[in-house]
């Protein structure tokens, strides 16, 4: 219940019944009692308790967000309050000094590591770059009266470093801003975090089914029962209670549908390169093995290597045609089904862009190199072998050689009709 009214200097106040930090204890009581309850449940099925150190995270993560819910909505309706209150006179202010409101809000000064709250003020940045603050006082209760907030109509302009960071946060992203990243450098760095976080997705999804094989069918199966269980109970019966349930129950979803949206174009990724791989370099390392086996070109392990390696770094890095072939012919192509499947055939040609797979061949050939010089220097071996890793050296400079080759035919500029007039010229004679 909110109570209003107007002072006679103008400000006005406000109080409303604000919510406790601790109530509703139910609700860490129904947590704990699942967590107890799923942790026994491992104890009867398999006598360990392994999921107890994850339990009492949960725990902690689930009593801290108990704590924050009330505070978060009282400070969610005091700011709705204060700019259903102030927006009208702080844009009169505004227009009195011939300029305009950018942004506001409601601004909490705090102490200490508990963050106890000292004051408060409404905080409005002007498109002039000045920062007004009005204070809201807090008038504590009295005797018979319950405590209020003040809104007072009179500002000051802000001098104080914090109050203008607070309502100006470009200021701390001025080093981001002045150096900030291209379009390509931030979509590699997606690229980078979709596959670390797929992959490790991809590894866990994959240890669970190997370790755990029919316990993980068990716990997804009485997961399954005990959703649909809650489902039922909330559409039939209602009540706040068990929609809380059914948050509570639901969150594992949500979490799997999120991992999947990321392992989709970990997939994408992953199977772009794995493709390229099979087709430039597996493909010819087969048809060679496969000639060595029959007789017909006895041909060392070593000198495959050395032409596979040379062969397929020069295709993917100077053939798009040949590369976007390989897209073509994958299960990465656009088949027309659905909409995804254009950006995913996109998503793949930009990968093998020979600009970007000639970074990764110079990476690739780079890392194996430098372990090599390392381990050879340092403990006398090899990575491989002394002929393997001769074979990587030598792939790496025909690779070398012809790039720059290419790159230097590129740059040559050559006035054809003024060389094939001078070529001609040396079969005119002079008649004497």
């Amino acid at each position: 219940m909110e109570n209003r009214w107007s002072l006679k200097n103008g400000n006005v106040c406000f109080r409303f019944n604000e919510r406790e930090v601790f109530e509703r204890p139910w609700i860490i009581l129904v947590v704990i009692a699942l967590l107890s309850a799923g942790t026994g449940i491992e104890y009867l099925l398999r006598s360990s308790y392994y999921s107890l150190t994850p339990n009492i995270l949960l725990l902690f993560f689930a009593t801290l967000w108990w704590i924050t819910i009330p505070m978060k909505r009282n400070e969610d309706y005091i700011e709705r309050v204060v700019h259903e209150i102030m927006d009208g006179a702080v844009a009169k202010d505004a227009a009195a000094k011939n300029t305009a409101v950018v942004k506001s809000k409601v601004y909490y000064d705090t102490k200490g590591t508990y963050a106890i709250i000292t004051g408060r003020c409404f905080l409005v940045l002007l498109n002039n770059g000045e920062v007004w603050e009005y204070p809201i006082e807090y008038h504590k209760s009295t005797d018979g009266e319950k405590g209020y907030y003040e809104c007072v109509k009179d500002y000051t302009k802000s001098a104080k470093q914090e109050h203008i960071r607070a309502i100006k946060p470009r200021r701390r992203l001025d080093f981001a801003l002045k150096n900030k990243l291209s379009d390509k450098a931030r979509l590699w760095l997606v690229i980078l975090t979709i596959v670390i976080i797929g992959g490790m997705s991809f590894v866990f999804s994959c240890w669970l089914v190997v370790k755990l094989k029919w316990w993980t069918l068990l716990l997804i199966v009485g997961y399954l029962v005990v959703y649909f269980f809650i489902e039922w109970l909330s559409n039939r019966v209602g009540g706040k209670l068990f929609k809380v349930f059914d948050q509570v129950i639901s969150f594992p979803i949500v979490a799997i549908y999120g991992l999947v949206g990321i392992v989709q174009p970990f997939i994408t990724i992953v199977g772009t390169y794995f493709f390229m791989v099979m087709f430039a370099f597996g493909v010819p390392a087969l048809f060679l093995t496969f000639l060595s086996n029959l007789g017909w070109w006895e041909i060392k392990p070593e000198t495959i290597v050395f032409i596979v390696l040379a062969l397929g770094s020069i295709v993917c890095a100077h053939s798009y045609r040949a590369t976007k072939w390989m897209v073509h012919q994958t299960p990465l192509r656009d088949w027309g089904n659905h909409r995804y499947e254009s950006f995913r055939e996109e998503l793949a040609l930009y990968l093998i862009h020979p600009s970007n797979v000639v970074f990764l061949l110079y990476l690739t050939y780079f890392i194996m190199l430098a372990l090599s010089g390392y381990i050879q220097i340092e403990n006398g071996s090899y990575l491989i072998s002394e002929s393997f890793d001769a074979a990587i050296l030598k792939a790496f400079l025909v690779f070398i050689a012809f790039t720059n080759m290419r790159n230097k035919a590129k740059v040559a500029e050559i006035d054809v009709n003024q060389l094939l007039r001078k070529t001609m010229g040396l079969f005119v004679h002079d008649n004497n």
